[in-house]
């Protein structure tokens, strides 16, 4: 049997013109009366079922009103909208005063409009709406009932009678949601409608049965007919062997001779279909149809009229679904949805490129040849140079692309979306992007000198294309390798590490910062360690000893120290190099000796120092020594602000000035003096 492939709510669905499917029709937002998550349990009175009605309906219809053309008589209108509920004869009224319709639907199929498709859309929401209206115009006699919130196929909601009690009973095979305002059943095995009222006003007697699509519904028995919402059936549609709806008042028919056409509503009176006869029409993409006769194909819209001929061997959705791919003798190119050529069938093979739209506009594909790939910017329509290979595009919008050379072989760069080249493909290698937006670029010096240097040197450039740790090094003119990391100092510098050759052939390993925000260079040099030190300054060490950098990457002291512990009142504490602290001040002179073991930041004006086991002490800034280095433990409490010294049983308690508070004071004092005297001789 021959397969017709029908196109349902804009998706793309596959089934036999003779399957009974559920069909979704699409629906404009006018034709919303509820949420599809409203409360299904709630029921309506049919007061409130013919309110909820009036409102669907003035919504439905009131895109078509204009200054002469009132589809509701102002006096009528003014009372149903203030009214909570409507009753019968309101609701008969409203319904016998929209009596101009027809001819207002007349007008809109005669109106001359440039886009047909579109034309056929607005059309098809006015006839929804009034195949709503003919099934809603049952509430006009109807006295009481129930009704509720039900589901449509279109994926809205109407108030209407609840279906669900049907699906119980076995005489039904179907009883699907209401379509258009009519629910399509199945009840011993022959197909009927239910309007919204739940009157079975097309009793069941057809072998088979389409949901309506803009008030018109395909019905066989025996032979096929259009029927409208009175049930009223066309003359018998010829030589028709089967037919599916699709949308906007179109279907798709099958004839006996097994070729397929689109038709319309009007096609029981015409005997004259929309698109030409094929072998197959399958739904595309939107209001798009993939039509084929024999092995070749080609693409129609849904009024029948031809995008691209018959003349491919293969017709199918680019990646991103944004193009049409055509290929014609083993060769492919490309359209766009509205059937304009954009590239001859000339390539291999043509793969779409997912653009970021907050990186760039573009619309770019990538395409394969004998000579290589290339990538093709559509909406400017530029070509980039051809090379050996193209990659995945990264983060920053960005692909690693090579050419090939007989005289350098291998060179690699990094191309954007509009295929121009932003870091120039003259590297032998080049790394992957770093999570900070860095890469390393390597390129070969035939010129250099050995064992100082190699023959490999380094580049670190940031995604906008510029050079950021350039090759030229203070300390070697070649050979300094880097590799990008994703460590980060300070929330925005990133540690790039640096490998610079000696004068013994090996290599000295270091770090540089980068500011990853303006991704210039922080350090001037590499260092062997780089950490933060205090708000102001970073710590950094080299040739084993350490120095101190602002924020701004300008040295403030010459890596001289053995260690830098903290910073205090404008005082750092180091170690020399006899492995001793003392106190420096941000210009690198000495203020403190390195006298002590162990040091302490200044709090106050005072700092607690050690010169060994059991010999703390307090010194000022001037390192005059408030209490000597030789007590047990001192231990300062910020609560209190206090010391507590310790010297064998005794405990001596001071402020933060330095002063004794304790009974003992006098104990603590000789202890100071004896001391002083002690250090004097």
């Amino acid at each position: 049997m021959k397969k017709l492939y029908i196109l349902s709510l804009g998706l793309l669905a596959c089934t036999s013109v003779n399957a009974q499917v559920v069909q979704a029709v699409s629906m404009s937002p006018n034709e919303t009366l509820t949420s599809t998550n409203a409360n299904a349990a709630q029921t309506y009175t049919v007061d409130k079922a013919r309110k909820a009605t009036f409102e669907y309906l003035k919504q439905a219809f009131s895109p078509y009103e204009n200054e002469k053309l009132k589809l509701i008589p102002d006096n009528l209108d003014s009372v149903m909208t203030s009214q909570a509920v409507v009753n019968k004869a309101s609701y008969a009224n409203f319904m016998k005063s929209m009596t101009n319709l027809p001819e207002l639907k007349k007008q809109l199929e005669s109106a001359q409009n440039f886009d047909k498709v579109a034309q056929l859309k607005q059309i098809s929401e006015f006839n929804k709406a009034l195949s709503v209206k003919a099934s809603a115009g049952c509430f006009s006699e109807q006295e009481s009932g129930d009704y509720v919130t039900v589901p449509t196929l279109e994926g809205r909601s109407l108030v209407g009678t609840n279906l669900a009690p049907l699906r119980e009973n076995p005489r039904y095979g179907l009883v699907e949601n209401y379509s258009q305002g009519f629910a399509r059943i199945s009840k011993d095995m022959v197909y009927g409608f239910r309007d919204l009222c739940g009157n079975m006003v097309i009793q069941p007697q057809y072998d088979y049965a389409e949901p309506f699509n803009d008030g018109k519904a395909l019905v066989k028995k025996y032979y096929w007919h259009f029927i409208d919402t009175n049930g009223k059936e066309s003359e018998v549609l010829k030589g028709v062997k089967s037919g599916k709806a699709l949308s906007y008042g179109i279907s798709a028919l099958t004839f006996e001779n097994n070729k397929v056409a689109l038709v319309d509503n009007n096609y029981p009176t015409t005997n004259k279909p929309l698109s030409s006869y094929f072998d197959e029409i399958i739904p595309f993409a939107g209001n798009l149809f993939k039509v084929r006769n024999d092995k070749q194909f080609g693409l129609i819209k849904i009024d029948g009229t031809a995008v691209i001929d018959l003349v491919y061997d293969r017709i199918y959705l680019s990646e991103t679904n944004k193009w049409v791919i055509i290929e014609k003798d083993k060769k492919v190119g490309l359209i766009d949805i509205d059937g304009n050529t954009r590239i001859k069938p000339s390539y291999e093979s043509l793969i779409s490129v997912n653009v970021k739209p907050e990186i760039s506009n573009a619309s770019s594909i990538i395409a394969k040849d004998e000579k290589g790939f290339r990538v093709i910017e559509l909406n400017e329509r530029k070509i980039s140079d051809v090379y050996a290979s193209i990659g995945l595009y990264n983060t920053y919008g960005l692909t690693k692309v090579c050419k090939e050379s007989t005289e350098k072989g291998t060179q690699c760069g990094f191309m954007n979306y509009e295929g121009v080249e932003i870091i120039p493909t003259q590297y032998g290698k080049v790394s992957d992007f770093s999570k900070y937006g860095l890469v390393v670029v390597s390129e070969q010096n035939t010129n250099c000198s050995l064992p100082v240097g190699n023959c490999q040197t380094d580049l670190v450039y940031d995604h906008f294309g510029r050079i950021v740790l350039d090759k030229i090094n203070p300390d070697s003119p070649v050979g300094t390798l880097y590799s990008v990391t994703d460590t980060l100092i300070a929330g925005t510098l990133v540690a790039v590490k640096t490998m610079t050759p000696t004068e013994s052939g090996k290599f000295s390993e270091g770090f540089n910062l980068v500011n990853n925000i303006t991704y210039s260079r922080f350090t001037k040099e590499p260092f062997e360690l780089i950490k933060r030190f205090d708000k102001n300054y970073f710590a950094v060490r080299k040739n084993n000893v350490w120095g101190l950098i602002d924020n701004f990457g300008n040295e403030i002291l010459a890596p001289t120290y053995m260690d830098l512990v903290h910073s205090s009142d404008g005082y750092f504490g180091v170690m020399f190099d006899n492995e001793k602290y003392g106190y420096i001040d941000e210009t690198g002179k000495v203020r403190i000796t390195f006298e002590y073991n162990e040091i302490n930041p200044f709090n106050n004006g005072l700092a607690i120092v050690s010169k060994g086991k059991n010999q703390y002490g307090i010194i000022n800034k001037f390192n005059a020594k408030v209490a000597p280095c030789q007590f047990k433990s001192i231990i300062y409490e910020a609560s209190t602000q206090k010391y507590s010294l310790t010297e064998r049983n005794d405990v001596y308690v001071l402020n933060q000035e330095g002063d004794c508070l304790s009974d003992n004071c006098k104990d603590f004092y000789d202890v100071v003096r004896k001391a002083n005297a002690k250090q004097k001789n």
